[in-house]
């Protein structure tokens, strides 16, 4: 292959060093166990505030000749004691779609249909209503996990064959961490979860793991290129190079998922904390979790031929250019 071909040419050396990010990596371990130990707990202990999308609820669809307002609907409903419900319009906003929430309190499904049709509005005219079963509720929450899985496994299986096993099994573990990070929040804050957060935690894999094959591609690039130095400072280097690209990135992405948290309602609220916690997490698991893991993880790290026939590694280290 072509990283074990020894080059002829003497290795360049840049002319700034880099940042030790591998003598500090345990401190990054320390902040992924407790990520993993609180998110493990708070599962376990309060679970998830599933949303109407697992739990079931009642559906009505109504229609008038005037445009509904989304917020005046979903107010009006909420002074009349339906907290949580999901409004959408369609049809020029003359059509509405209500999911609620199943409540004791207010009866079977005709008898929450005359309670919500008088907060409608006048002219106003009941299409359909009916219950959405918590079994097909619960079914869809398990295929939004399988879901989520099999999106970290094919990334995982696209790293593997894309650079080396020992890549793609640093890539589901860290796709994984950030995932179950997000989904950990969900469970502490007791935000609703619902199936706008299932896109969210796949919008987060899609972020992450670009992020990380940024730095994987550059600590390849930086194995070809210094064949006979050791490990942990091949990989202070990449990131080291890549910091800033993964800095600016970040930033760029986060001013966009802010705005929407602030801007975009209730509606947005879970789907926006959701981005904004993620590139957070991506961030730092890129720096602090995939390249680590490479020294630990089994698997053939490229160039490693010569070390094995005992070439001196480089007695200076390198550095890196600005």
């Amino acid at each position: 292959m072509w990283w074990d071909k020894q080059s002829a040419q003497p290795q360049a050396r840049p002319d700034k060093k880099p940042f030790p990010f591998m003598k500090i990596k345990w401190v990054g371990f320390i902040v992924t166990a407790l990520i993993f130990g609180i998110t493990t707990w708070s599962l376990a202990t309060r679970g998830l505030n599933m949303g109407l999308d697992f739990t079931g609820g009642v559906l009505i669809e109504a229609v008038k000749t005037t445009p509904f307002d989304e917020g005046t609907v979903r107010s009006a409903l909420e002074k009349g004691g339906f907290h949580e419900t999901v409004v959408q319009t369609s049809e020029g906003g003359k059509r509405v779609m209500i999911r609620l929430p199943s409540s004791e309190g207010h009866g079977d499904i005709e008898a929450i249909t005359r309670q919500v049709q008088p907060m409608l509005g006048e002219g106003v005219r009941v299409d359909q209503s009916s219950a959405v079963g918590a079994k097909v509720s619960g079914e869809l929450f398990t295929r939004g996990i399988f879901g989520c899985l099999a999106a970290i496994t094919a990334i995982a299986i696209y790293v593997w064959f894309r650079f080396e096993s020992k890549f793609g099994w640093a890539s589901f573990v860290t796709t994984f961490h950030d995932v179950y990070a997000v989904v950990g929040l969900f469970s502490v804050t007791q935000m609703t979860f619902d199936l706008t957060i299932v896109a969210g935690v796949l919008t987060i894999a899609g972020y992450s793991i670009n992020d990380t094959v940024v730095v994987f591609d550059r600590i390849r690039e930086m194995l070809k290129k210094y064949k006979r130095m050791p490990l942990p400072e091949v990989i202070d280097i990449s990131i080291t190079v890549t910091l800033t690209r993964t800095v600016i990135t970040s930033v760029c992405t986060m001013l966009a998922a802010v705005a929407m948290l602030v801007l975009g309602g209730p509606v947005l609220f879970g789907f926006a904390a959701s981005i904004c916690f993620g590139i957070i997490i991506g961030t730092y698991s890129s720096i602090f979790v995939a390249a680590p893991l490479l020294m630990f993880l089994p698997g053939r790290i490229p160039g490693t031929k010569y070390r094995a026939q005992g070439e001196k590694p480089e007695e200076t280290a390198p550095t890196v250019a600005s």
